[in-house]
């Protein structure tokens, strides 16, 4: 058993994390090396995301498609679990679904079994803030994870065990350089 899970919303991460440092690539981004630094104990890593579909005589969904298949693997690479919603196009938009609902599910089922003793939650969504209280409520801390210079969600900083902010700084240190790779 671990006793920390560090639970990245993948969509709110990667916009907070370009707003924050537009020129970082993060499907080849070091997430472990960044949870690690936020949680300062042996973690498990959860990254949750809506699932990409190719469409045909879509290039622009195979181009989305294939990058996340590049971050998918980069993920697995440093042994993260991906833990997969949807994506459902209304009109010609795309809406991330059941990405919320997986991590609240992963908070309950982490506190109340008693796998966890410390959640790390990488979200601003006040949808989760049930599940979190639930977790507080069997004795366990749960960390908000925002992001510096951004707006934050007050109903997360003030629920929460306590509210870390993630730095451009740590983002650049986690950022893998493309001559890099």
């Amino acid at each position: 058993m671990q006793s920390a899970l560090v639970i990245f919303d993948g969509s709110n991460f990667y916009h907070k994390a370009k707003k924050l440092s537009p020129n970082i690539h993060l499907t080849s981004f070091n997430y472990r090396k960044l949870s690690e630094m936020l949680s300062s104990k042996d973690c498990d890593i959860e990254y949750c995301v809506g699932e990409i579909k190719r469409e045909n005589n879509n290039q622009k969904s195979k181009e989305i498609y294939n990058g996340q298949m590049v971050l998918f693997n980069n993920l697995r690479n440093h042994k993260i679990i991906i833990k997969k919603g949807f994506m459902m196009k209304i009109g010609n938009l795309y809406h991330e679904k059941g990405v919320d609902v997986r991590i609240a599910t992963d908070i309950v089922k982490g506190a109340l079994n008693g796998e966890y003793e410390f959640f790390y939650v990488i979200s601003s969504d006040s949808d989760i803030l049930p599940a979190i209280e639930v977790a507080i409520a069997a004795g366990k801390k749960v960390s908000y994870i925002a992001f510096e210079k951004t707006i934050i969600s007050k109903a997360l900083a003030i629920n929460c065990s306590e509210t870390i902010f993630i730095t451009k700084n740590m983002l650049e240190d986690c950022s893998v350089k493309l001559e890099e790779q």
